[in-house]
């Protein structure tokens, strides 16, 4: 393997808090109790559509939705990054690539006003070789489209990169676009989420296990 590519909440950021706080924001505009942070951070993954679902039981078919999810966007944006930390491990695996020489990126769904703060404001994911967001793309994951972009922009044939993610959705856009698919079940999976199902190549429980897919 000569790259890696990483999903980002779940993954290399440990975004829930400020998810999952804006989501209590909003309910408690509609007076509805907070819901319980973890039983929240599951949806972290899912962005806006999952945090929707979780907090409000809605989806795409409810008229009030895109509303909605216009309302969460506006108080997600004043917390998005306050005191986000890594995910543990994260900083300890970035800092070893970086001395190994080894190319690493960033393929997200999260828009790129919120991703490109949150990467650029962190001293190690800021050395990130390319960053390509939900919104750059035609269509985003489950489709490769993104993965491709930037297997393109780091001039490494796809074969040759891992791409790293805890949702269903990574190792479906990995696959499809002939990387090879770890999932990192230290992120956000939910309860009963079965990554053995998810027909991805590897599964890993933590950071540092990574490295054992790169030549010493």
């Amino acid at each position: 393997m000569k790259a890696v590519l990483f999903d980002l909440d779940g993954t290399l950021i440990d975004s829930a808090p400020q998810l999952v706080g804006a989501l209590n924001q909003l309910r408690q505009q509609y007076n509805l109790p907070p819901i319980p942070f973890l039983v929240g951070r599951p949806f972290a993954s899912h962005g806006a559509a999952g945090l929707l679902k979780a907090g409000f039981d809605m989806d795409k078919n409810d008229p009030a939705y895109d509303a909605r999810v216009q309302e969460f966007l506006d108080i997600y944006k004043e917390v998005f990054n306050q005191n986000v930390q890594c995910m543990e491990g994260i900083e300890e695996l970035i800092n070893t690539l970086n001395l190994r020489e080894i190319s690493w990126g960033i393929v997200t769904n999260k828009a790129k006003k919120f991703a490109q703060p949150l990467v650029s404001s962190h001293p190690l994911l800021s050395s990130t070789e390319c960053l390509i967001a939900g919104d750059e793309v035609g269509v985003p994951k489950p489709s490769p489209e993104g993965l491709l972009k930037a297997s393109q922009l780091l001039s490494i044939q796809p074969s040759d990169i891992i791409y790293l993610g805890d949702d269903r959705r990574d190792v479906m856009a990995a696959n499809d676009a002939g990387m090879v698919s770890i999932v990192a079940r230290y992120g956000y999976l939910e309860a009963g989420d079965d990554a053995n199902t998810w027909n991805a190549q590897h599964i890993i429980d933590k950071p540092s296990d990574l490295l054992s897919y790169f030549s010493p």
